[in-house]
């Protein structure tokens, strides 16, 4: 059962997504005040009206050019941090999905400015990285989604 949307939190959907070899893509993202980097998976806010599985498609399209097939949302969130000098609290959906569609270069047609690069990360790059990922547990939740052990019942992710 997914829990209700949190009050005055906005609400954004995350797309986990594998490639045949079992990498997850991240986006490297730049905070524009501070120029903190991290990593960051597909996604976005939602639009007025629109579904989080309507935001997730649309904003992996807008991102990377490639268009998903959704599975299941697995995993949620809720993020209170500072951008760009003001605080911010976001609440988000992540969802399962796998592309057969390799990309050398984004190619989406709405990019964010924060976004500065993008890459495949097997589970092995991840477990060994000092990189900062959103989110921190990824390579820890990630092995039972590559068995195909989709959780029937959503847990938060953490930040």
């Amino acid at each position: 059962m997914i829990q209700e949307n949190p009050k005055n939190a906005r609400c954004a959907a995350r797309v986990i997504l594998l490639n045949r070899e079992d990498h997850v893509l991240f986006l490297h993202a730049e905070e524009p005040k501070t120029k903190h980097r991290f990593w960051v998976m597909p996604g976005g806010g939602l639009n007025d009206g629109e579904s989080f599985e309507e935001a997730a498609y649309r904003e992996t399209f807008e991102e990377t050019g490639i268009e998903v097939s959704l599975g299941p949302c697995v995993w949620i969130r809720r993020h209170r941090h500072t951008w760009n000098g003001k605080p911010a609290d976001q609440y988000e959906r992540f969802f399962f999905a796998r592309t057969d569609t390799p990309i050398a270069d984004l190619i989406g047609t709405n990019l964010d400015d924060y976004i500065i690069g993008h890459r495949w990360w097997s589970l092995d790059e991840l477990k060994e990285s000092d990189e900062e990922f959103a989110p921190g547990r990824v390579a820890a939740l990630l092995p039972q989604l590559l068995l195909g052990d989709l959780p029937d019942i959503l847990f938060d992710c953490g930040v």
